[in-house]
């Protein structure tokens, strides 16, 4: 199959949802809907176009190299688009939130020389992971399933 006609298959970024957002878009919207066979969960790699490169020893144009933007899943599916967000996670070392039970420490408190027992208290560790912007991503860049 050409070069055009597999690029002509696929979906075009057509709009950047949260373009303003300081770290990056987290959804996009493609030029194919439910009409193409998009449906609600399908995952997208999404691209922009490179430098076409040449091969070293023969000269031969491998054609343009693939500039990978982020991997998303489809959220939203209208008849001649759909939305896609992010799919992508960074690893962050996981916060952790002391909460003291003031119920417990009034149970607890018995004065013993002056001394008030020390309240309870609980750590629950709160989510290690953020979404990754889509890198980059300009009206016009590709998407193709995976």
């Amino acid at each position: 199959m050409s070069d055009v006609k597999a690029q002509s298959r696929l979906a075009k970024v057509v709009h950047i949802v949260d373009a303003d957002r300081k770290w990056g878009p987290l959804q996009l919207v493609i030029n194919q809907g439910a009409r193409h066979g998009i449906k609600l969960g399908d995952r997208f790699l999404v691209f922009g176009n490179g430098p076409h490169i040449a091969d070293p020893d023969t000269g031969a144009d491998l054609g343009p190299l693939e500039l990978v933007r982020r991997q998303g899943e489809v959220v939203h599916v209208q008849e001649q688009m759909a939305t896609i967000r992010t799919t992508e996670r960074s690893r962050r070392r996981p916060a952790r939130r002391l909460i003291r039970d003031p119920a417990m420490r009034a149970a607890l408190g018995v004065a013993l020389s002056g001394i008030v027992a020390p309240a309870s208290v609980v750590e629950e560790e709160l989510n290690g992971e953020d979404e990754r912007a889509f890198d980059s991503v300009q009206l016009g860049d590709l998407a193709k399933p995976i």
